[in-house]
């Protein structure tokens, strides 16, 4: 009996030790948590487990601001978290000691955190129980081969949860959709090790049955059947009913798609599948007005219409307007899975009028494409096109009598890839681009040229809502027959988009009147620092920087052209409204440069 009163008095004694220590600094401004020791589980994953919190850089910088507050309760809890969660990671006996730091004249609080994570958990074996019949166990020897747990590996809760997803996936994907997975463990203490067992019971191999369509829609129930992924009869797969609500959904005919499989009612081993469609409006109509620094008054207008001509094909008349661009005229019509689902043809007419420094030229032609659909986020086309020409040089009064009209065409090979997370508001991922083009194939065509241009964007969070983004871009034009490129074709920099501190286009070579003619080479690259003020604003620092070049194959990087600014977003929407100041760096005088626009720089 002394000795449980001797434990109760040490336990109370440690918790009133603790309330003590901690209500000393009840409601000061948490300033820095410092972590020293975890050799596996990083800082960042440690203190996503904390309700407690720091103060983030623009916390600190504005003093005027109550940061976070430290809670005594708050963080008895966040301790708690700490150890459960090396439990699940495979540290059964952590050991999380702390420090509390407080500087009583500034009310600031800073926590140090001294966390010995022990001997790890290991897995000892992985082991299989299964209610056998010939099917299954095949197909348990190939997802034994394929386990993502090994003997000897640090057990972790995810990577058992992840297996026993995966087994389970594996077996509704080869016709067992009513299996049931169970995992169990078996710890041993003293040797840090554990036994992981998965109980199988694959249920009833069950087939596709009948497939009931319905809906409000006027497509006709002939096209839906076509882009089934499976027919009746077949063996059942999960997998096989998700690419089928894809294939619907992208074909834009359809605001929603529904896919059930009946699977209470299955009859002689077949589960029939019921699929609601509803139909998207036949036409729609699009359109906007905006203003920016560069194109000053903008317009554009898009009409689309579905079903063209029947099936999912479709027509798309787009036109846009500008101060550079004044008037732009293009229809598509679009028709998917052109020899294979996922191959598309596209025809483009179209008529562009653009106005530049030193030209003004009317564009008046098409082209023909067919684009390959790799998945959501790579593409591949390749297209010939076709236009003729009508262009009016402004660099002497001798130019400006004279309007040249010429013809081009040639071949594209091209590629997308984009697995960036957003449109609008990116945080992760690539984008990537690029083209090669010979000009000079067909009718009549007056040019003769290569050209190949490449786009590199990444985008890397660095904390919360603290973006990094970055973008490369280079190309080059080879004329060919000792001919000149068309002027309309060449490579210029500078602008909103392009390098921030000069205006647009203008940077180029220029000719004797001292206009932008463009060049056969290019480079520039940006970088972008994106960081959060407050709701729905925020701000970038940035730097650009790149050349163009008369000659072909000939950047010289001693040539660069440098900038740098502050811009400011507000997010909306249909993108951030973008406002930035810029000037060029390395030069003789200080010239900045205001933009405003939609969207990011890139």
């Amino acid at each position: 009996m002394k000795q449980i009163r001797l434990i109760a008095f040490i336990c109370l004694f440690t918790l009133l030790l603790f309330t003590v220590s901690a209500w000393g600094q009840e409601g000061y401004e948490v300033y820095k948590i410092r972590f020293e020791g975890p050799d596996t589980l990083s800082a960042e994953m440690l203190l996503d487990q904390m309700n407690t919190r720091e103060a983030g850089l623009l916390e600190k910088l504005a003093f005027w601001k109550e940061g976070p507050r430290f809670s005594s309760t708050m963080f008895e809890n966040d301790l708690e978290r700490l150890r459960r969660f090396h439990q699940r990671n495979g540290f059964l006996d952590p050991r999380v000691d702390y420090r509390l730091r407080k500087d009583d004249r500034k009310k600031r609080l800073r926590i140090d955190m001294e966390i010995k994570e022990g001997k790890a958990v290991t897995i000892r074996s992985i082991r299989y129980a299964l209610q056998e019949d010939s099917l299954s166990q095949v197909l348990l020897e190939e997802i034994e081969e394929a386990s993502i747990l090994r003997a000897g590996m640090r057990f972790s809760d995810n990577k058992v949860f992840e297996e026993e997803n995966r087994i389970k996936n594996a077996y509704v994907n080869h016709g067992y959709p009513y299996v049931v997975v169970r995992r169990s463990l078996e710890v041993f203490p003293e040797k840090h090790t554990v036994e992981v067992l998965f109980h199988i019971e694959p249920g009833t191999h069950a087939r596709f049955g009948e497939v009931r369509i319905h809906g409000d829609s006027l497509v006709p129930r002939s096209f839906i059947r076509k882009k089934l992924a499976f027919s009746p009869g077949q063996v059942y797969a999960q997998n096989k009913l998700d690419a089928t609500q894809s294939r619907l959904f992208n074909t834009d005919l359809f605001r929603y798609v529904v896919i059930r499989p009946r699977k209470d009612s299955i009859s002689n081993q077949r589960i029939p599948v019921y699929l609601e469609v509803r139909e998207s409006p036949p036409w729609s109509l699009e359109g906007g007005v905006g203003y920016g620094t560069e194109d000053r008054f903008r317009a554009s207008v898009r009409l689309t219409k579905l079903q063209f001509l029947g099936g999912n094909r479709k027509f798309i008349f787009e036109g846009r307007h500008s101060h550079f661009l004044p008037i732009s005229l293009e229809t598509r019509f679009i028709q998917p899975a052109v020899l294979g689902e996922r191959l598309d043809m596209l025809v483009n007419p179209f008529f562009v009028r653009e106005n530049e420094r030193s030209y003004e030229v009317d564009r008046l032609g098409g082209s023909l494409t067919f684009q390959k659909n790799f998945s959501p986020a790579t593409s591949a086309y390749f297209m010939y096109s076709f236009e003729r020409v009508f262009l009016q040089e402004l660099s002497s009064a001798e130019a400006l009598e004279e309007k040249k009209i010429r013809n081009k065409a040639g071949l594209t090979l091209g590629f997308d890839r984009n697995t960036s997370n957003s449109r609008f508001n990116p945080s992760s991922g690539w984008r990537m681009n690029g083209h090669f083009t010979y000009m000079g194939i067909g009718f009549r065509s007056r040019f003769h040229y290569y050209k190949a241009e490449m786009k590199v964007i990444r985008y890397y969070r660095l904390a919360e809502d603290w973006i990094v983004a970055a973008k490369l871009r280079a190309g080059f034009i080879e004329p060919l027959r000792g001919e000149q490129s068309p002027i309309e074709d060449r490579f210029l920099l500078g602008g909103a988009s392009s390098l921030r501190g000069w205006g647009r286009h203008s940077i180029s070579p220029l000719n004797e009147e001292g206009l932008p003619v463009g060049g056969n080479s290019m480079f520039e690259s940006s970088l972008e620092l994106r960081f959060p003020i407050y709701d729905i604003f925020s701000g970038v620092i940035f730097t650009d920087f790149g050349n163009v070049w008369g000659g072909s194959f000939s950047p010289h990087m001693a040539d660069l052209r440098y900038d740098a600014g502050l811009g400011f977003r507000v997010h909306t929407p249909v993108g951030p409204v973008r406002l930035d100041l810029a000037a060029p760096v390395f030069e003789n005088s200080f010239a900045p440069r205001f933009y405003i626009s939609i969207g990011h720089a890139f």
